[in-house]
Parts: structure tokens; sequence; C-alpha cells
């Protein structure tokens, strides 16, 4: 069996310890010791993007919030349109230092995109100082509302949070977020909140394979999405 090597070590502003792991050629990202990313299972985060961005319209500024293994940043840069800019928020330095080393080659170097702004700080600052500011927000920061791994995180996802990622939000804009498990009280917190609320289960492969994860879905009211729906790049 091929040995598990650790790459990298990085200790989060709230003592979260992650590690970067390589084993037969794949990457895994743990939190203390809690699988949080895998450069194999990348569907659900591909999903993310399509949720959030689909039918934009042109010249959209887009939000995410924690940037794993690059996936979740890849698959909106390819969904928006040249004219698109994706703020890609990420607040532990090591997880850039490792997109932009071993990790890079697997979502095809999205750091490097000139539609790219890359703010190494906290989404939740990012949010906090944002009004109107954006077409889509999305949110893979932790294990989902109800399986936080980072403490700091749960203000997002209390009535705080979402009141702040409505403010964020432009018109008609849309936040998803990425859950581990499903939470069925959330997304009448998302309505309480006035965000339009669904909710979507993927898989963590294509095909129906592997974990069943889930993504929360608030669309905030007025203005109308009239971009024609968004395609992957070939």
């Amino acid at each position: 069996m091929k040995p598990r090597v650790t790459i990298g070590r990085a200790t989060s502003p709230d003592g979260t310890e992650l590690e970067l792991i390589e084993h037969d050629g794949s990457y895994v990202i743990n939190a203390d010791g809690l699988l949080l990313m895998s450069t194999r299972m990348v569907h659900s985060e591909q999903e993310l993007a399509r949720l959030a961005c689909e039918g934009i319209g042109p010249g959209p500024r887009v939000l995410i919030g924690g940037l794993g293994c690059g996936y979740t940043l890849r698959a909106t840069l390819d969904l928006l349109p040249q004219d698109g800019t994706v703020v890609q928020a990420e607040l532990v330095p090591e997880l850039v230092e490792w997109n932009r080393g071993p990790l890079a080659q697997f979502a095809d170097h999205p750091l490097d995109d000139p539609r790219t702004e890359l703010v190494v700080e906290d989404v939740a600052q990012v949010i906090r100082g944002a009004r109107g500011a954006y077409d889509a927000i999305m949110l893979d920061v932790d294990n989902g509302p109800s399986a936080v791994v980072t403490n700091t995180n749960a203000w997002l996802y209390g009535s705080g949070g979402l009141q702040a990622i409505r403010r964020a939000l432009k018109p008609g804009g849309v936040v998803a977020i990425w859950s581990a498990e499903d939470d069925r009280g959330f997304p009448e917190l998302l309505e309480v909140n006035g965000l339009q609320a669904s909710r979507r289960r993927v898989r963590s492969r294509e095909g129906r394979k592997g974990p069943s994860y889930v993504i929360f879905v608030g669309r905030k009211s007025g203005g109308r999405r009239t971009g024609s729906p968004t395609q992957r790049r070939a």
C-alpha cells in the first residue's frame, strides 16, 4: 500500500489544525483530523458554482468563501463570462500556497486567471463590509450550518450572518452554501431573513457516486437574472 505523506500543515486563527496529505497522486485537506476537501471528490464543489451562477447576467461580480482545492473557483471561472470577476476569500495563507503549489494543476491554476481577485481574509469580514456588491456568494468554509468545524464560522449561518449576506447581494442575487449534512430547519431560517430558499442534494462524484451532500440556495428578491443558461467550459 502506498504511504500517506503529509505535505504541509497550517493553523487557522481559531486554532484549527489543517493538513495537506498526499496519497497515490491525490490530495486531501483535513481539519483537526476531519476530511474537508479531496482532489478525487469534486462534483459537489462544481455544483455549488453552477447553482450560484446559473443564468447570471453580463459583468457579474461574485464572492467565494473558502478556497479548498480550488475546484469551486475553477468551476465559477468556467461558468462566468470574460467580463466577470471572482473575489476569492481565503483566511489561511498556507492554503493559498498549496493552491499555487502541489494543488494548482488539479483545478487548472485558477488563481492565475486575471478575473480572480484573491483576498487573504475571513469571508465574514468581506461580507460585513459589502452593500449590494455581489451577484452571487458561495460559501464552502466549513461542513455546513449544523456541522461547523470552525466555531467562528457559526455566525455566517445565523440570522446576523444571513442578514449581512442579504445586504451584500445585489437585487436578485444568490447565495449558495455547501453542507455535509442536511438541516431541515435552515431553509426556514433563510426565508425568515429575506432569502427565498431551496436545497439540492448532490453527490461528491458525477453519476450518483460517492457521499451525498446538500447545497442550500437563497435568492434575494428584486432584480432579475437575464443571462442565458451558463455552460461549462469544454
